[in-house]
């Protein structure tokens, strides 16, 4: 038996016992979020922080991490389901391997999860952008029917049913779970964590302020909404400000991946003759890795140029 072969067997059997104690976790996961609902139903919200307390990092972080990415993105799947392709995705790693090898099946399943990591941020922001910029609109709604007497929990429910998407399908999931039993300002805490949303906390942090006080919950929407509206026009100045920088780190990113395109296509044999080499297929991956750290550095650069949208 050859080292290749060795370390084939290895990393199959530690995917396979990674797979076992994923199934575990995904299991757990599923059967703690049935808890949680029935406490929210049956309990009220103390219980519900007693159970959360109790559970306080025992979850597991990348299943939570991978549902949250995909709620923000507007996939609506459960933890359970999330769980389960994850399970899916580890046991195609050993079949990567056995068809391009340890090293190149390694690297194919590191471009194919880089990638889909990427167009699922790129949509998360972009619904989020877009969420933001309803939400003035959206609180306008809240408080013209709050003004004819209603709380505010009907409020939410009747202006999500006239609202766009993607704003009027995160508050109709926001509104469905104040119907099973939790408080407002709790949802939309969660609804604000889950979704990266500061704006949506400030109203839970007013919601629940006026709860328990009292006072004009009117009045504070009505300054959140001159903030949004504010903060969005300097942002949309900023952007025409930096469109050069941002146009030059676009072009700065596309040189290298179009010149070597352009080599590809006109002489194959200069890249198979590199990746024959040892020293050469080390070469082309280096410059692989160092082109993906290169356009996520500019990719950095770009967000942080454009300026932050909460």
């Amino acid at each position: 038996m050859n080292a290749a072969a060795l370390l084939l067997i290895i990393l199959t059997l530690l995917t396979g016992a990674g797979a076992v104690w994923l199934l575990t976790r995904i299991n757990a996961e599923a059967a703690a979020d049935d808890w949680q609902l029935r406490l929210r139903v049956l309990g009220g919200d103390a219980n519900r922080e007693e159970f959360l307390a109790r559970r306080a990092g025992q979850g597991n972080q990348l299943i939570s991490a991978a549902t949250g990415l995909l709620w923000r993105s507007g996939l609506e799947f459960t933890t359970a389901q999330v769980g389960w392709g994850l399970l899916a995705l580890a046991a195609l790693l050993p079949l990567l391997w056995l068809l391009l090898g340890a090293l190149a099946g390694s690297l194919a399943g590191g471009v194919a999860l880089v990638s889909v990591y990427g167009v699922l941020s790129r949509s998360a922001a972009r619904r989020r952008t877009q969420i933001i910029e309803q939400l003035p609109s959206f609180l306008e709604n809240v408080m013209r029917v709050m003004a004819a007497g209603n709380t505010l929990e009907e409020s939410l429910a009747a202006a999500a049913r006239e609202a766009p998407e993607p704003i009027g399908l995160l508050f109709a999931t926001i509104v469905r779970q104040v119907r099973l039993g939790a408080n407002v300002e709790t949802v939309l805490a969660d609804a604000a964590d889950t979704h990266q949303l500061r704006d949506l906390k400030v109203v839970a942090l007013a919601a629940a302020i006026n709860r328990k006080y009292g006072g004009s919950l009117r009045q504070v929407l009505k300054s959140l909404i001159a903030v949004i509206r504010t903060r969005a026009s300097a942002a949309r100045e900023l952007q025409a400000l930096t469109a050069e920088t941002r146009f030059s780190a676009l072009v700065l990113a596309m040189i290298p991946i179009g010149l070597s395109l352009y080599i590809y296509t006109r002489n194959r044999s200069y890249y198979t003759g590199m990746w024959a080499d040892p020293s050469g297929r080390w070469l082309l991956i280096s410059s692989v890795l160092l082109q993906v750290a290169g356009v996520a550095l500019i990719w950095r650069m770009m967000t942080r140029t454009a300026g932050p949208q909460t």
